[in-house]
């Protein structure tokens, strides 16, 4: 047998050696790409979504993930830099800025309320808003709307003190957002930061549901026991203006269960 012979049946061999690749999706036609802006809940940051983008960019879309003020990244920030007003800001200045159009805005948890208030903005890039496992206030609403009055009562006087909201401790996690793998727990732990108490206390300026020509949808986590997310839920399904979804995944599904997250909001269109 000569060497060449050799080789090449060495390299097949080695071949099957090798676990089969997905075969990868085909790029979509112009007029179907989306534009997908993805906002991360609290105490995180654009890395909460470091599993989910690369398969909205391998379905033929593009995908950004700006980090909030004051979180991830930037945590650095001062605390009254870091308020809902100032994550409005970020967004509407990350779509400006980077030129989208007809955008598909995602916003995780507290993050809806960030939704909304890019929304009540009217800049009128975004086509489609995306409440994932979030809260979703009003005009004059914000997330302490949906906490009991103690709660309430605490973050309205850390953030008279420009002070910070510690996050949820790690044991906890598993119960709260799904996060009980061992590695996965302490990759996250090294990345969640204290989030500005003015986040929580402030609230949406304007009616986010206002334009018809923005469309609407809500996707459900469904292993997330919250009572408070049921309820939100709940009131959405019988909201004409949204379209409602589930995915059957935990609170930090983009964490745990990527490939049925990414499946969900393409199914969406």
């Amino acid at each position: 047998m000569n060497l060449k012979r050799r080789h090449a049946l060495a390299a097949a061999s080695a071949a099957t050696l090798l676990p089969a690749r997905a075969a990868t999706p085909q790029p979509q036609p112009a007029h179907t790409r989306r534009q997908y802006v993805l906002v991360h809940g609290a105490w995180h940051g654009a890395w909460a979504w470091h599993r989910l983008a690369p398969l909205l960019r391998e379905a033929g879309h593009t995908v950004s993930a700006p980090t909030l003020s004051g979180l991830g990244e930037r945590a650095h920030y001062k605390p009254e830099h870091g308020g809902l007003d100032v994550h409005v800001q970020d967004i509407l200045s990350h779509l400006q800025m980077e030129d989208l159009s007809q955008a598909v805005l995602v916003g995780h948890s507290y993050a809806g309320c960030v939704v909304s208030g890019v929304l009540a903005a009217r800049q009128g890039r975004v086509a489609h808003a995306v409440y994932l496992d979030a809260f979703v206030p009003g005009n004059g609403q914000g997330l302490s709307s949906y906490v009991p009055a103690p709660v309430k009562a605490d973050y309205e006087r850390l953030a008279a003190a420009a002070g910070l909201v510690p996050p949820p401790p790690p044991s906890s996690w598993g119960e709260r957002w799904g996060i009980s793998d061992a590695a996965l727990l302490a990759w996250a732990q090294a990345r969640i930061t204290p989030q500005a108490a003015l986040s929580f206390t402030q609230s949406v300026q304007g009616d986010p549901f206002a334009d018809p020509g923005v469309r609407l949808s809500y996707v459900k986590c469904a292993q997330n026991p919250n009572p408070g997310f049921r309820n939100i839920a709940t009131a959405v399904q019988k909201d004409p203006r949204f379209r409602y979804a589930e995915v059957d995944g935990h609170h930090n599904v983009m964490l745990i269960q990527p490939e049925r997250l990414a499946s969900a909001l393409l199914a969406l269109g």
